[in-house]
């Protein structure tokens, strides 16, 4: 099938998406009002849903290197929006977590992009929701076993 593929289908499917994701994420960014950079927002995201993870873990997840990690590690701890922790066990390891302040910015966050996000897929028609569901979740099912 990828061959009968069509190139100009692919590049408005990917102008569409990557255009629509830079949109939703901008107008997210705009309403939430913070002092925060969007990659901090990502970083505070990656630090909750790899719990307390390792800084080397992060910048692995994040494809940089661990020094730039440390850099807005270190400006997210100042901010109060994270804390660093040893290891229990190797105080070698440095580990990451969310203080009640960065829990409470992504609380907003996640609340902000859901109405961001429903005033947009409330445009459509149900039907045509439905078939854009179905096919996102056909395409994240077939990325998630596969390897890219």
């Amino acid at each position: 099938m990828e061959e009968k593929l069509l190139s100009s289908d692919m590049d408005r499917f990917r102008t569409a998406f990557e255009l629509t994701h830079r949109r939703i994420s901008h107008a997210v960014f705009a309403k939430l009002e913070s002092d925060l950079t969007m990659p901090q927002f990502f970083m505070l995201y990656m630090i909750r849903k790899e719990s307390t993870p390792k800084q080397t873990l992060l910048a692995e997840k994040m494809g940089v290197k661990p020094s730039a990690i440390t850099v807005m590690i270190d400006r997210l701890v100042q901010s109060g929006h994270v804390i660093r922790k040893h290891h229990e066990s190797d105080r070698r390891i440095v580990l990451v977590d969310l203080t009640p302040l960065g829990e409470e910015v992504l609380k907003k966050a996640e609340d902000v992009h859901k109405e961001v996000l429903a005033r947009g897929l409330s445009q459509l028609p149900p039907e045509e929701l439905a078939t854009l569901v179905e096919a996102f979740e056909k395409l994240a099912a077939f990325y998630s076993k596969t390897e890219i």
